[in-house]
């Protein structure tokens, strides 16, 4: 879509509108599974080790790509955008109504898990629909708009959100997310443009659906397991005394590692196949230094994602509440979290890639000793701390936001024409895996190294990935972009 376009539509249409709100759509729900998730559990008595454990909610989000090639295939971005908020807003009902139960935190970590997958499609859709309905010279000028309204979105489930829950309630808070997927809703399904060609439709992928042998066993193993837990006998114990996230953790990372070295050898299989699904992953591995890309990816944001899952426990042995959380996220760390990514993607636009990608990686990563010295240093519930964590916050939540830009811009040029959708889901699927590995040991490291060697240690992991920065592709502008300036 061209700016001249553009700038004709009606204010409603508009692609700065749209494009806003379907990052902030994308934000909302993933904030509610990711963030308030950790305070929930929290605020009813759950242990460092047993929040550590919510990241297994993120699951959704490392796997989303096995289904991601369906969505460019089967009806359109926009058909999947408008049918997944409307389950989205359902789903909250349910989390406000199951969080009033007897077993609140049980009932909420099966609608957590169900608003996972439901909420890792919605990315899915709303990456490719971007893509499709920006030419390329549009996807590099609104990226100011994505990531704002993406970082907005998860601020004001932080901060403002949080303050009305503790006057509220956990049920009204959640009825109220539930309210506001409503309304996006409504717009997305009004406004939204209508830029794709139908390929498939909803009934013939359910037919398909209906048709799999695999989908078959998988419902049939999942319900002969649900219906036999009761009855099954206590797991031995582990070897070497490890912990049963830890030995997840060690699994998950020799079954990445196992991928990477054997890439050739996945293409291989995937191109003997001669399906659209094989396509889209063929199509993604066919790409120069593949293996480049997605070590990048796997590691870029390691320390942010150790980072944040401890930063609300940590807040609270300092004495924060969830209100005083609340207010710093939605006041300083909102205006902060607005700002940088808007002010990244701008001079990313005007100077290009190459020339902000170390600058703002190492601000998202150094900043982190900031709660080093307020481990190290501050004391609990003392006169001027929420000052303090308050402008920790701003700070960290800046570095933040300026990785972020770069760290879009970079997957958005790894994406090929004919499969977007996919190759954006392969490439966040792969990001959010580090975030779930981080926050499933996050508990148990924090408990065994202290706060205060801790978040030096996010900074420690985060070496590697912007060690890989000298040798990755993409990162000079492209040529036509180049001619264009």
């Amino acid at each position: 879509m061209t700016e001249e376009v553009a700038e004709k539509k009606k204010p409603l249409e508009s692609p700065h509108v749209w494009t806003s709100t379907t990052y902030f759509a994308e934000g909302f729900p993933y904030a509610v599974v990711v963030n308030l998730a950790d305070v929930y559990f929290a605020e009813h008595g759950a242990t460092l080790k047993q929040i550590g454990l919510t990241s297994l909610f993120h699951l959704p989000w490392n796997l989303k790509f096995l289904w991601s090639p369906f969505l460019d295939e089967y009806a359109t971005k926009r058909s999947w955008i408008v049918a997944i908020e409307a389950v989205l807003a359902v789903l909250l009902v349910v989390l406000a109504l199951s969080s009033a139960g007897p077993a609140p935190i049980v009932m909420a970590s099966v609608v957590f898990v169900a608003l996972g997958f439901v909420s890792a499609t919605h990315d899915v859709a709303i990456d490719g629909f971007y893509l499709e309905a920006h030419d390329a010279k549009s996807q590099a000028r609104f990226v100011g708009y994505r990531a704002p309204a993406y970082r907005l979105a998860m601020l004001l489930v932080s901060g403002p959100l949080l303050i009305l829950i503790k006057q509220v309630g956990w049920s009204s808070g959640f009825g109220i997310c539930g309210g506001v997927m409503l309304l996006l809703f409504a717009y997305h399904a009004v406004f939204l443009p209508r830029t794709e060609v139908l390929k498939k439709t909803f009934g013939a992928l359910f037919t398909m659906l209906v048709r799999s042998k695999g989908l078959v066993v998988m419902l049939a193993l999942a319900g002969g397991a649900y219906l036999a837990w009761d009855h099954l006998p206590p797991l031995p114990p582990l070897p070497g005394g490890l912990a049963l996230p830890e030995i997840v953790v060690l699994l998950l990372v020799v079954v990445l590692v196992g991928m990477m070295l054997s890439l050739d050898r996945i293409k291989a299989r995937f191109a003997a196949k001669d399906s659209f699904y094989a396509k889209a992953f063929v199509d993604f591995l066919d790409q120069p230094h593949v293996g480049r890309i997605l070590a990048f990816v796997l590691l870029f944001r390691a320390g942010e994602s150790f980072l944040m899952k401890m930063k609300y426990p940590f807040f609270k042995t300092l004495g924060m509440t969830v209100a005083e959380y609340g207010f710093a996220n939605g006041t300083i760390g909102m205006i902060a979290g607005l700002i940088a990514p808007a002010v990244g993607g701008w001079l990313i636009g005007k100077h290009g890639l190459r020339r902000w990608i170390w600058p703002f990686a190492l601000l998202q990563n150094v900043l982190h000793l900031l709660y080093v010295l307020v481990a190290m240093w501050l004391v609990p519930s003392s006169a001027n701390s929420l000052s303090i964590l308050t402008v920790v916050i701003a700070i960290e939540t800046i570095g933040a936001g300026l990785g972020t830009a770069v760290f879009m811009v970079f997957m958005m040029r790894c994406c090929r024409p004919g499969f977007k959708a996919a190759h954006m889901a392969i490439l966040t699927a792969l990001m959010s895996v580090s975030f779930t590995l981080a926050g499933m040991v996050s508990g148990y490291l924090a408990e065994a190294m202290g706060f205060a060697a801790y978040f030096a240690f996010t900074l420690v992991v985060a070496v590697p990935g912007m060690a890989l920065i000298p040798f990755l592709p993409h990162v000079d502008e492209p040529k036509t972009e180049l001619k264009a300036a």
